[in-house]
């Protein structure tokens, strides 16, 4: 989400401070109830479509304005995703 509360808190960061080095964490662990780093359909772990979120974030973290994305989930791949 473009508006969430990671890109929000980085624009008025940003706006207040620009010469601030932000670096936001990447991944989906706190936004689930299950506590994995990865989405779960029956039971498994989808690392494909967790890519595409994993992505997603580090993207609208970065066109917040921040610095640096830091993946920390452990999803296969994750890192040649957002580069």
């Amino acid at each position: 989400d473009p508006n969430g509360i990671v890109q929000r808190a980085v624009k008025a960061v940003k706006q207040q401070v620009p010469e601030l080095m932000v670096i936001t964490d990447v991944c989906i662990d706190e936004y689930t109830s299950h506590g994995h780093c990865g989405i779960v359909r029956d039971g498994k772990i989808l690392n494909d479509e967790t890519l595409d979120c994993l992505t997603t974030m580090a993207r609208t973290h970065a066109e917040a304005g921040a610095d640096m994305v830091a993946p920390s989930d452990m999803m296969d791949g994750r890192v040649a995703a957002i580069r």
